[in-house]
C-alpha cells in the first residue's frame, strides 16, 4: 500500500493499493498515482494501460539494463503523464536457463539476442491518466536501435531520450513533443570509432528550465556540460573531441567540470547558490564537490581528495549533505556536511571494525605498469597476519577485470572481501590488480579492450604475475587464479 499522511491534521489522507501480483511499483508523490506491472503488462492505479501477449513487455527495463537503464516507467514532474517502455522481443530466440533452486531442476526460457542475431524492438509510450489514452513516440523503425536515458522537460511538454545505434558508436539526444509524439529536433550527437556509452539522463536546472546538464566522456573523462534546451531550433556545428571521436552540438555548450578525474554521481542542486553538488572519483580517490553554474568555480581541487570511497544524499535545499564513506582502515563513517565548504558539522556514525579482536592480514597497495608499458595499474597485496618474509607463500590472484568493475579501491580494506581475508588467514597471499578495461580511470583506460576483450586484460594480469614472481617471499610454482561474474 502507498499511504499519504498529513502531519498537520495528524491523519491519513489517501491510501492506494496496487492489484495483487504487482511488481516494478513506481509511485508519484506529485499526483498520488502509482504505476506497476503485472506479468508483461503495465497498470496505473487499478487500470490496465496495456494488453499485450507473451513476447511483448511493457513498463519494465529494456536493452538488457545497459546504458544506465534500471526501470521502465518515468513520471513527468507534476505526475500528469507517464512515459514507459514497450519491448517487443517475440522475434528474439529463446535461451534456456536452469533453475537450480527448485527441488528438481527446471528450465526457464528467456529471450536473449546473441551477438549478431535479431534483437528486440523498443518503443516509448506516453500515458495520460486523466484521459486514459496513450501515444507512442514517432521515432521511426526501432530495428537495431536503443532508446535510453529518458527524461522530462519541467513543463511536461517535451520528452527527451538518448538514442544509440546497435554498433554503439553513435548517440543522439532527441527531443519529442509529449502531446503528439512527433520529433522536435536533435540537440546533440556524439560519435566514436570504438563506442559511446551514455549512462545518465539529462537534468534540468531547477532555477532555469531552459537549461540542462548533460554528462559526457567527450574529453576523455565523464564530466558535466551545460546545454540550452531550445538548441534544437539553433544552427549546429560539428567538432572533433579529445577522446578520438566527433560530436555535433546545436547552440552553445559550456563545460562545467574538467580534469583527469570523473563525475560519478550528480547528487542535486543548491538553488540559492546556483550550484550542482556531485561526487567525483579517480582510481583510489573520491570526494564530494560543488560547481557554480554561473562562473564554473569548483568548491575545491580534486587533488585535495584522499584515498576513500564516498557516496552521498543531499538535502532538498542543497545546503547539507549526508556523506557516507570508508577508508582502508575505517569501515564506515557517516557525517552531516555543509556544502558551502564541505566541512563536517556533525558525526552521525563512526562504525567499529567488524574484525575487532581478530589477528588480521596486512594490506599493501601500489602501481605497476600495464602491458603497454606506460599505463599505471593499481594493485592490492594482502599478506597473512603471521607473515614471515623468509618463507615462500602460495598466491591466489583474484580477477574481475571487465568494464563497470573496480576491485582495488580507496575504501574499506582497499576493496578486499571477507573471502580474501579468510584465505589470507589460511596462509595465502591474496593479489588483485585492476587491469585496463576497469572503471574509474577514464575512457581510454576502459575502452582499451574494445574488440579485444580478454586479450588486453590478460596481458595486464600477466604483468601482475611477473611482479609477484619478483617478490622473494612468493612461491612462483604455486600461483592460482580465481574469478567469477554474477
Amino acid at each position: 500500500k502507498f499511504i499519504v499522511y498529513d502531519f498537520k491534521s495528524n491523519q491519513v489522507v489517501s491510501t492506494l493499493k496496487p492489484k495483487d501480483g504487482a511488481d516494478n511499483e513506481d509511485y508519484c508523490a506529485a499526483s498520488g498515482n502509482v504505476a506497476y506491472t503485472i506479468g508483461n503488462n503495465l497498470y496505473v492505479n487499478e487500470k490496465a494501460v496495456t494488453n499485450e501477449p507473451e513476447g511483448i513487455v511493457c513498463g519494465q527495463t529494456v536493452h538488457r539494463n545497459e546504458f544506465g537503464i534500471n526501470k521502465g516507467t518515468f513520471w513527468s514532474p507534476k505526475g500528469n503523464l507517464l512515459a514507459f517502455y514497450r519491448m517487443d522481443e517475440s522475434m528474439v530466440t529463446q535461451y534456456p536457463l536452469v533453475d537450480i533452486t527448485a527441488r528438481v531442476g527446471e528450465v526457464n526460457n528467456v529471450r536473449y539476442p546473441m551477438a549478431g542475431m535479431t534483437s528486440h524492438q523498443v518503443k516509448v509510450g506516453i500515458y495520460n491518466p486523466a484521459t486514459g489514452k496513450s501515444i507512442y513516440l514517432n521515432a521511426g523503425d526501432p530495428t537495431d536501435r536503443y532508446f535510453t536515458n529518458i527524461s522530462w522537460s519541467p513543463d511536461e511538454k517535451s520528452l527527451y531520450l538518448i538514442e544509440v545505434n546497435r554498433d554503439q558508436n553513435h548517440a543522439k539526444l532527441c527531443q519529442y513533443n509529449a502531446e503528439t509524439g512527433e520529433p522536435m529536433g536533435v540537440l546533440y550527437e556524439e560519435m566514436h570509432p570504438k563506442y559511446v556509452e551514455p549512462q545518465n539522463a539529462i537534468v534540468f536546472l531547477p532555477w532555469d528550465p531552459t537549461k540542462f546538464i548533460y554528462q559526457s566522456q567527450r574529453d576523455g573523462y565523464n564530466h558535466l556540460y551545460l546545454f540550452d534546451a531550445d538548441a534544437a531550433n539553433m544552427k549546429g556545428e560539428t567538432y572533433n573531441s579529445a577522446n578520438g571521436g566527433t560530436y555535433f552540438q546545436a547552440g552553445k555548450v559550456k563545460q562545467l567540470t574538467k580534469g583527469n578525474w570523473l563525475v560519478s554521481d550528480v547528487l542535486g542542486f543548491n538553488t540559492k547558490r546556483k550550484e550542482i553538488i556531485f561526487t567525483a572519483v579517480e582510481g583510489l580517490r573520491s570526494g564530494h564537490f560543488a560547481v557554480n553554474v554561473s562562473n564554473g568555480k569548483i568548491s575545491q581541487p580534486f587533488e585535495n581528495c584522499k584515498e576513500s570511497e564516498h557516496s552521498g544524499m543531499l538535502s532538498a535545499s542543497g545546503t547539507y549533505l549526508i556523506d557516507r564513506y570508508s577508508t582502508k582502515d575505517q569501515p564506515r563513517i557517516i557525517n552531516l556536511v555543509d556544502t558551502k565548504n564541505f566541512k563536517e558539522t556533525a558525526n552521525l556514525l563512526t562504525a567499529e571494525s567488524p574484525y575487532e579482536g581478530y589477528q588480521m592480514p596486512s594490506i599493501e597497495t601500489g602501481t605497476i605498469k600495464a602491458a603497454d608499458g606506460t599505463t599505471d595499474l593499481h594493485y592490492r597485496l594482502m599478506k597473512p597476519a603471521n607473515f614471515d618474509p623468509a618463507k615462500k607463500y602460495p598466491v591466489i590472484v583474484y580477477v574481475y577485470g571487465g568494464p563497470h568493475a573496480q576491485c582495488v579501491t580507496g575504501g574499506w580494506q582497499n576493496g578486499a572481501r571477507g573471502w580474501d581475508t579468510y584465505m589470507a588467514g589460511k596462509g595465502y597471499i591474496m593479489f588483485t590488480i585492476d587491469n585496463r578495461g576497469s572503471s574509474n580511470r577514464g575512457l581510454a583506460f576502459e575502452n582499451a579492450t574494445f574488440r579485444r576483450l580478454g586479450i588486453e586484460e590478460g596481458k595486464d594480469q600477466v604483468k601482475g604475475v611477473e611482479f609477484l614472481k619478483s617478490l622473494p617471499y612468493v612461491d612462483s610454482e604455486r600461483i592460482g587464479v580465481h574469478g567469477w561474474s554474477s
